[in-house]
């Protein structure tokens, strides 16, 4: 990527571009923009707070099959019919019903 070009596709692409434009609007002074240090600094940040979030999302998942164990045999079933013994993937994840963010939390919200 040159300078003033982007692909504007990823987090960090996106942040190049507006420190780029952001330093371009007030004649490239100093304390203007971030530095480098402080680009690297947020796209860590969002990494952790990912990686937080989901290994959040993945402990209240557990512990809400764990206390319904009706949708934990339906889930485990599901992942079976769609997986077998094979390793799951990507294009198999997204045939799962029963097993996505959404409808767990509106299935656990409405069950008994």
């Amino acid at each position: 990527m040159k300078v003033g070009e982007t692909a504007n596709d990823d987090l960090l692409s996106l942040l190049m571009e507006s420190n780029f434009r952001e330093m371009q609007e007030h004649d490239e002074r100093k304390n203007v923009g971030m530095s480098v240090k402080d680009v690297i600094e947020e796209c860590k940040l969002f990494y952790f707070a990912g990686q937080e979030t989901t290994s959040d999302l993945l402990l209240w998942t557990m512990v809400l099959l764990s206390k319904h164990s009706n949708w934990q045999a339906r889930a485990r079933e599901e992942v079976l019919q769609v997986f077998g013994n094979k390793k799951p993937d990507g294009d198999g994840l997204n045939h799962l019903k029963i097993v996505s963010i959404n409808p767990i939390y509106i299935q656990f919200s409405n069950s008994p």
